[in-house]
């Protein structure tokens, strides 16, 4: 059967010290992509000079540039509309691909799927001969977007998706993680898909955007907070959500809004509880239930 046409889009910021790698590894893959689109957020490094020697020798690798800085989702959702073919692969600018991840993504995606992800794992300096999973965490599929509602577990460099799926996912909210985002649209779309496998080996390094550093326990959790009430109030606007999961998010955004207005939240408290199963899917716990009201009142009690 003849392989579907795949586009690769692949956002670039001061990525001139790994692009070229990473460049390699999807040019490397052996389902052969048909385009790769490169969009610059206007780097001040030579970011354009590398993609650009690289787009001279394969005609495949397309570079533009941003007029101004957009930031990093908004970047994102422009790369995404320039994508030509039915099926859309995400890249980072400084990873590396499995040289099987795309042949491997492709062949395991479901009719019905509107998205799948694979795993990954951090390097630094060498890639991980043998990697090894993260045996304590969970990976969202399937139809129910409540796992998603409190943690992410999918990241945008595992991801192919639709194209039909960015007609209901587009605009992307500014201020929300894109590949969270298209992580809901695709549930309330069809479905997402897992594939088990690690197959994208993400670097980590000083300029990471995902990756926080030199930060307090304390504050990364006060800035969780403030971001998933950014979250959870655009989540709620998705036209895709049933009625029953509608009324969740928005009772779940009044809760936790309420807990960062006021210190505290009874109210989130017992809704945690209540929906524990699903708020706290992503994490495999020995003792769920104790777990679930430790966190819980974390949450809900942050000034206790």
């Amino acid at each position: 059967m003849t392989k579907p046409p795949i586009s690769v889009v692949l956002c670039t910021y001061n990525g001139a010290k790994y692009i070229e790698a990473q460049l390699a590894s999807i040019i490397a893959q052996t389902y052969a992509v048909a385009e790769i689109i490169v969009v610059d957020d206007v780097s001040s490094d030579d970011t354009m000079a590398v993609v650009a020697r690289a787009a001279a020798r394969d005609s495949r690798i397309s570079l533009s540039q941003n007029a101004f800085n957009i930031g990093f989702t908004s970047n994102f959702e422009s790369a995404l509309q320039m994508a030509k073919h039915d099926y859309i692969a995400i890249s980072d600018q400084d990873d590396i691909w499995h040289h099987q991840k795309i042949e491997k993504m492709m062949a395991a995606f479901a009719s019905d799927a509107a998205a799948i992800y694979c795993d990954s794992v951090r390097f630094t300096k060498d890639i991980p001969i043998h990697p090894i999973k993260n045996k304590k965490s969970k990976h969202v599929a399937g139809t129910n977007v409540r796992k998603l509602a409190m943690y992410n577990t999918v990241s945008g460099h595992a991801l192919i998706i639709r194209k039909t799926l960015l007609e209901k996912a587009l605009p992307i909210p500014t201020a929300v993680y894109y590949d969270w985002w298209l992580a809901l649209q695709a549930v309330t779309s069809g479905g997402l898909q897992y594939l088990d496998e690690i197959l994208v080996y993400q670097r980590a390094h000083d300029n990471n955007v995902t990756i926080a550093k030199n930060t307090s326990s304390k504050e990364l959790r006060n800035n969780y907070r403030i971001m998933l009430r950014t979250h959870l109030q655009a989540f709620v606007q998705i036209a895709s959500l049933s009625e029953k999961d509608q009324v969740f998010f928005i009772n779940f955004t009044k809760h936790w809004s309420k807990m960062l207005d006021k210190g505290c939240s009874s109210g989130l408290f017992l809704f945690m509880l209540k929906n524990r199963k699903d708020l706290f899917y992503y994490k495999k716990r020995r003792l769920p239930l104790l777990a679930a009201i430790k966190h819980s009142f974390l949450f809900a009690f942050r000034n206790a």
